[in-house]
C-alpha cells in the first residue's frame, strides 16, 4: 500500500487508497520521513507513539501510535468506496474529538485492526511467541486468549 499524504497547513493526513494500511509503516513511519523533507517540522506534530521499549531478551512493550486530533489533525479517508483497514494501535490522542473525516460523496468503511496484546514476544520463530505450529492451535482453542 501506498504510504499516507500529510498536508501539515491543513492538518489532514490523507489515505492514497482503500485497502490495507499498516499504522506503523504506512502511517507514522510515513509521518517521520516527510517531517525530514523541506521545513515540514514547522508544523505541530502527527503522531505520539509509546511502547517497542525492550523488557527483557526478546520481549518488547507493543508499539501504540497517537494520532494528535488534539492538536487538530485528522485522517481523511480517500475519495473512493470501500473498504480500509489499518492494522496497528492507533488511537486518537483526544478521544472525546473525531479523527476520522470522510470524503464527501465517497463511501468508505473503516476498520481498525488493533491488538489486545500488552507485550510483543519475539521467539525467534514464524509462530506467535516462538511456539510450535501444534502449541499455537491447542492455544488458539482457549477462548480469549488469542
Amino acid at each position: 500500500m501506498a504510504d499516507a499524504i500529510f498536508d501539515g497547513a491543513n492538518l489532514t493526513i490523507q489515505l492514497p487508497s482503500i485497502g490495507d494500511f499498516d499504522v506503523q509503516r504506512d502511517l507514522y513511519s510515513a509521518w517521520k520521513r516527510w517531517v525530514a523533507l523541506s521545513d515540514n517540522a514547522k508544523f505541530v506534530p502527527a503522531f505520539a507513539t509509546v511502547g517497542g521499549d525492550e523488557i527483557s531478551v526478546g520481549q518488547q512493550v507493543a508499539p501504540y501510535f497517537f494520532c494528535r486530533n488534539d492538536l487538530g489533525w485528522r485522517i481523511k479517508m480517500p475519495d473512493s468506496d470501500g473498504e480500509i483497514i489499518l492494522s496497528g494501535n492507533l488511537f486518537p490522542r483526544d478521544s472525546s474529538q473525531g479523527l476520522y473525516e470522510q470524503s464527501p460523496g465517497f463511501d468508505a468503511f473503516l476498520r481498525l485492526d488493533v491488538s489486545s496484546k500488552a507485550i510483543v514476544v519475539d521467539g525467534g520463530g514464524s509462530g506467535q511467541c516462538g511456539l510450535t505450529p501444534e502449541q499455537e492451535a491447542i492455544l488458539n482453542l482457549i477462548p480469549g486468549l488469542y
